[in-house]
């Protein structure tokens, strides 16, 4: 077990679009950037069939300074206004192909670091 607590600010990072294989390719692209920077990361995908309740999953790792990656088919605007009501940090992002999964993971990776400073 390492020494390292990360202090960094958790968020809720919402993989929007319509293929399941490219939002979930995102995901753990993304995760294993986090990870591979010491951040803690977790993926959310296929254990809830209810995306308010994957949502708020998300929103309490996220307020316990955890990354949590949502590779969620759908925008869901209760998720978002329970990230905004609580002051948590929350990220959405496209993915619109297969091929695009790298570019949603890096474009989500650049948004999270942009507001981490």
């Amino acid at each position: 077990m390492s020494d390292h607590v990360c202090t960094c600010p958790g968020a809720t990072v919402w993989l929007a679009g319509l293929s399941e294989v490219a939002r979930t390719e995102a995901a753990h692209m993304l995760a294993e950037r986090l990870r591979a920077e010491h951040r803690r990361a977790e993926v959310l995908d296929g254990a809830f069939a209810d995306s308010r309740r994957v949502g708020l999953t998300a929103e309490v790792l996220a307020r316990n300074g955890i990354v949590a990656i949502v590779p969620c088919g759908e925008s869901v605007d209760a998720v978002r206004e329970r990230h905004e009501a609580s002051g948590t940090r929350y990220v959405e992002v496209p993915v619109t192909e297969r091929g695009d999964a790298e570019v949603s993971a890096a474009t989500a990776h650049a948004r999270l670091v942009s507001r981490s400073r």
